[in-house]
């Protein structure tokens, strides 16, 4: 029976990074014996997070009340077909928008995704971040996407069922068994691996790792500073409370929008002026250190669980500092 390796997520744990690696190696991979299927990646997609991945897939499982189910789901009819017809003894599907969206926090929407893969062994890998880390960089991108114009607690507060781990780790448990799950660390400060390099290990290609081409040093999707972020975010105020009365905010508009904030985001010579502003203006700090502590104790006894019951340790240590 073939083996799907089905990569969740978490977000901003290095999943662009690593889907970029997988696609851009895909020939190598399927010498190796691992499909990683073109069915379900938007290429021509103008985000760089949907454009390596199979993001596509989950995308249609969000529209299941629309007219246009029956083609939506053909995506996966097409995934099925691509691998029943090359018959490889692994598969990887790699799609983080499966940890990022509610409806996936649903049992009977993981029991679908189940059932459509119901012919296939599956392995279900997620990587963990800290969650004032993944907190910080999740608030970033939303910011950054024109998605988000409240402050960061107020953010926390309305998603704070994404930082629960231990009961994203049970919900996905519960449908696809215990003994599939495959947790990970993530760990930002970590420079001397890779998440493509750990990925490798988690399938059992790490000791083939000479076979596969990568930029280690490639920075992909990096949340901009703390400065930056906080004028993005009074750019989103005036636009939601000011604009919006006098502008049709179409989608037109919105690709429009986003543009421009990347294009502030990422101007080299904007971020260097806006660097030298003096700090009793505004600085970087999105969380003080306070504030993070108070996070992770939080999630601490949460964090032990998932601790000793997915990874094994006695110590009941996750993340380390306040975990």
């Amino acid at each position: 029976m073939t083996t799907i390796y089905l990569h969740i997520g978490m977000p901003k744990t290095g999943t662009t990074c690593l889907q970029k690696a997988l696609f851009n190696n895909r020939d190598k991979f399927l010498e190796n014996g691992y499909l990683y299927p073109t069915s379900g990646i938007k290429h021509n997609a103008k985000e760089i997070v949907n454009r390596y991945c199979h993001n596509t897939l989950a995308h249609c499982l969000m529209s299941l009340e629309d007219k246009d189910n029956i083609l939506s789901m053909s995506i996966w009819k097409e995934l099925k077909t691509e691998i029943d017809s090359i018959n490889p003894k692994n598969v990887i599907i790699s799609t983080e928008a499966l940890t990022s969206f509610k409806i996936f926090y649903q049992p009977e929407t993981l029991a679908k995704i189940k059932n459509l893969l119901k012919e296939y062994e599956i392995k279900v890998v997620i990587y963990l971040r800290k969650q004032d880390e993944f907190l910080e960089s999740s608030y970033c991108y939303m910011v950054k996407l024109g998605a988000c114009s409240v402050g960061i607690k107020e953010f926390f507060n309305e998603y704070q069922y994404i930082f629960n781990y231990y009961q994203i780790l049970e919900n996905w448990a519960d449908i696809f068994g215990y003994d599939n799950m495959i947790v990970r660390r993530f760990a930002k400060s970590n420079t001397k691996d890779h998440i493509f390099a750990d990925f490798l290990r988690v399938i059992n290609q790490f000791n083939n790792k000479s076979d596969y081409q990568v930029d280690y040093s490639a920075k992909i999707n990096v949340s901009p500073s703390g400065k930056i972020i906080k004028i993005l975010l009074l750019i989103n105020n005036l636009n939601e409370t000011i604009l919006a009365k006098f502008i049709k905010l179409d989608d037109s508009y919105w690709s429009k929008y986003q543009d421009f904030l990347s294009f502030l985001s990422n101007n080299k010579t904007i971020c260097k002026l806006v660097s030298r502003l003096p700090k009793f203006l505004i600085d970087n700090v999105l969380l003080s250190p306070e504030e993070k502590e108070d996070i992770m104790k939080k999630f601490k006894e949460l964090n032990s669980q998932i601790a000793y019951k997915y990874l094994g340790q006695k110590d009941g240590v996750l993340f380390g500092d306040y975990s």
